[in-house]
């Protein structure tokens, strides 16, 4: 294979894993951040990982992104990933639908118990259920630490030589007779590579505007908060209440980590590519929220044991999926972006699938799920326009899943 030289746009997530398969196989990597490496919401993830969901496209490729957490378990200094399951609590209502998923889930590949609230306090002493309450444990799911995670994936793929610029400001991706020819930064230099991988949600936003084909896309906030420590590891999984609409897990350091978007958190439209997450307002609201819902399920919580805290930004493109691949009407360009809730488990295997477009023009997957190219003909504007809630998109593509789901059966 030829040597090939790509140059990365943002040392997030998935930079980092796209810099990493990429650097494997030969290629030439220069990975390029504004500011530091992980400094945008990469190191604001609440990093819950779970296998399980909507469709089989999907749960496939999130296999794919557990297999690459195990290997990276394995070769990466100082990272932990923590295996311990990870949990959904549904109320009756939400588990009639949730189990309607669970044979295709088996199918492609998923393991997990479902269980009940005696056998979840029982295996999870911290947790209280309610006797209606269901349980679904995914047995490959778990979380892991951006703080240990970054770092050590950051020297991993120096060690393998890709050229890492932090402080490095891009200030324009460079189209050429209609081909992405690389990006020149700020001060005039110019790096013209053989490819270009944008993992910026607000360069690609940018780009495809420029284009005509703009992104249906819409951020929200995203906060979350770490408890002060406690004297042992807390006793329960990495866990996505959606009973209570809230998350939360353990931390290497004893404490528990809680994050919720269910309050309806403030809509940023479209930022720029010199947005900063420095610009975000904590809501005021969001802990007592999220404590509110916790009081109960997390009796060891209380609020003033509440020691930190950060904001980050979520982006939901219309179906909820992750824009992963090549952009037909920019030769040249691939995009890693707007990975949703959940986003740490979506970019092991965007990493990887990015590596195997450039270099090998196909994926060991399907993944035309993921592609930009399918937001061709939507309606873009009309759906940026609405005038609605982060609570009411989210209602609306359960509504559509639950619409699909009662359609295969």
């Amino acid at each position: 294979m030829p040597n090939i030289e790509v140059v990365i746009v943002g040392a997030g997530l998935a930079g980092l894993s796209t810099a990493f398969h990429l650097a494997e196989r030969g290629a030439t990597v220069t990975l390029l951040e504004k500011d530091r490496v992980g400094s945008g919401s990469s190191s604001r993830s609440g990093a819950v990982n779970t296998m399980l969901q909507g469709n089989r496209a999907a749960t496939v490729a999130r296999g794919v992104s557990f297999d690459i957490f195990e290997r990276f378990d394995e070769i990466l200094d100082d990272y932990t990933f923590h295996q311990v399951g990870c949990m959904a609590i549904y109320d009756e209502e939400q588990f009639e639908t949730a189990s309607q998923l669970h044979d295709m889930q088996r199918e492609a590949g998923s393991r997990f118990d479902v269980l009940d609230s005696s056998q979840i306090e029982t295996r999870f002493p911290d947790l209280r259920i309610e006797k209606n309450e269901v349980g679904v444990l995914d047995l490959r799911g778990g979380w892991s630490e951006p703080d240990s995670y970054i770092p050590a994936l950051t020297k991993k793929i120096v060690d393998l030589g890709v050229e890492v610029r932090e402080g490095v400001a891009v200030e324009d991706l460079m189209v050429e007779a209609g081909h992405v020819r690389g990006v020149r930064l700020a001060g005039g230099e110019e790096l013209r590579p053989d490819a270009t991988v944008c993992t910026v949600n607000a360069w690609a936003n940018a780009l495809l505007d420029r284009i005509g084909q703009p992104l249906p896309v819409r951020s929200f906030v995203h906060e979350r908060f770490v408890t002060r420590p406690f004297d042992g590891p807390p006793q329960l999984p990495a866990t996505n209440d959606d009973a209570n609409g809230v998350y939360y897990r353990p931390t290497e350091d004893h404490r528990i980590l809680l994050g919720s978007g269910a309050m309806d958190p403030e809509e940023v439209r479209m930022p720029g590519p010199d947005f900063h997450l420095d610009q975000l307002s904590p809501n005021p609201g969001s802990l007592p929220y999220i404590l509110d819902k916790v009081v109960d399920r997390l009796p060891a919580v209380e609020g003033d044991r509440i020691d930190a805290h950060r904001v980050g930004l979520v982006s939901y493109p219309a179906d909820f999926m992750p824009n992963i691949g090549p952009v037909e009407a920019l030769p040249g360009l691939y995009l890693g972006t707007n990975f949703c809730s959940g986003g740490f488990g979506w970019h092991p295997v965007a990493g990887l699938l990015i590596s195997e477009y450039i270099l090998d023009e196909r994926t060991r997957i399907d993944a035309s799920i993921f592609s930009p190219d399918r937001f061709k003909d939507f309606d873009t504007q009309a759906f940026l326009e609405q005038d609605t809630t982060y609570h009411e998109i989210v209602e609306a593509h359960a509504a559509r899943n639950r619409g699909f789901v009662r359609k295969r059966h």
